[in-house]
């Protein structure tokens, strides 16, 4: 896995009268970063245990779990964002400029592997388990390119935003509420393409063609 950095241009935020001019000192620095932890594997669970485990799990970002003959796959990719402000106060005139000093974000993968109890034989299990890695795979492949993508977004995203200040200081918390919320909002754009996404490429892996070929595997397997 590997992330993305993303520099937008600093820029002069101009204003009339004797109010402060609110410059950005600095060019604001956007991060994303995607990780994945080492696949975790289960193999103590019986299929009936693992089909209630598939229908009672809900994922917001992607199908939570792909399963071939014995197998299931699970993963809920966790995406958080991070935004870092810089202020330039004014206590004369009780005013403040404001801009993103700052966006992280992260996006971290938790898969882990379940092989049906049943399914104990060496070479079938190896053959469910090649299956389900193919989904890890995908899950990976994906969030490296919609890494790139969440940064683009965000970083337009905060060139949209325009000048910010001078503000009085009762109005910071609000701006920056709204601010974040901006941010989230970009994030969140990326998720929802994420979803689509990932439906489609998986169902790919579960095609007909794998689903025969492991079955093969594991009835030959299975009956000597």
């Amino acid at each position: 896995m590997f992330g993305f950095d993303f520099t937008t241009l600093a820029g002069l935020l101009v204003l009339a009268g004797n109010m402060p001019v609110c410059t950005v000192p600095e060019a604001p620095q956007i991060g994303v970063t995607p990780s994945s932890a080492p696949i975790e594997y289960e193999f103590n669970l019986s299929s009936a245990e693992l089909n209630g485990f598939r229908s009672n799990t809900v994922n917001p970002y992607a199908p939570s779990a792909d399963t071939t003959t014995g197998g299931l796959r699970h993963d809920r990719p966790r995406i958080a964002t991070e935004v870092e402000w810089g202020i330039m106060s004014y206590p004369g005139r009780q005013v403040s400029c404001l801009w993103y000093k700052s966006i992280k974000v992260t996006i971290d993968l938790s898969p882990k592997i379940y092989i049906a109890s049943e399914h104990d034989n060496p070479v079938c299990r190896a053959a469910i388990v090649e299956h389900e890695v193919k989904h890890v795979d995908m899950d990976r492949l994906l969030i490296n390119q919609y890494a790139y993508g969440i940064g683009t977004a965000v970083k337009q995203a905060v060139d949209q935003v325009g000048p910010m200040g001078p503000y009085n200081y009762h109005e910071l918390e609000g701006v920056r509420e709204k601010l974040t919320e901006h941010i989230y909002n970009a994030v969140d754009s990326q998720k929802f393409l994420l979803h689509q996404e990932m439906s489609r490429r998986q169902a790919e892996v579960d095609s007909l063609a794998e689903y025969e070929r492991v079955n093969k595997i594991c009835d030959k397997a299975e009956k000597w």
